[in-house]
């Protein structure tokens, strides 16, 4: 046995319960949307939502045929450029790579 000293209880004066936080669900959605996010777009299916191992229902995930990854280093406008068209035509950056890869192939 040890005479460690021991701790002081502190008393906030409440169950040591968090209070329930109330949101807006409308507020959050209008805040977004001014801050140029945009909602994740839901898949649609007619089939059972999948169970997981552990019983966890599963959203199912769209598929998308990508499954490489690229990384690399670019200049700063180029970067720029490349999230500004996504951007403007409301798409990924993958979709983004995928179109000026189609322009340089119909040129060449």
């Amino acid at each position: 046995m040890t005479n460690a000293p021991r701790r002081a209880a502190l008393d906030f004066g409440d169950d040591g319960q968090p209070s329930p936080l109330r949101i807006d669900a409308a507020l959050v959605k209008q805040v977004a949307k001014s801050a140029g996010l945009r909602e994740t777009p839901t898949a649609t299916t007619s089939q059972p939502m999948p169970i997981a191992s552990g019983g966890i229902v599963r959203r199912p995930r769209r598929r998308t045929g990508r499954t490489e990854q690229f990384a690399t280093r670019l200049k700063r406008e180029t970067l720029q450029a490349i999230y500004d068209y996504a951007d403007q035509h409301d798409i990924t950056l993958a979709e983004t790579i995928e179109i000026a890869m189609a322009q340089l192939a119909d040129q060449g």
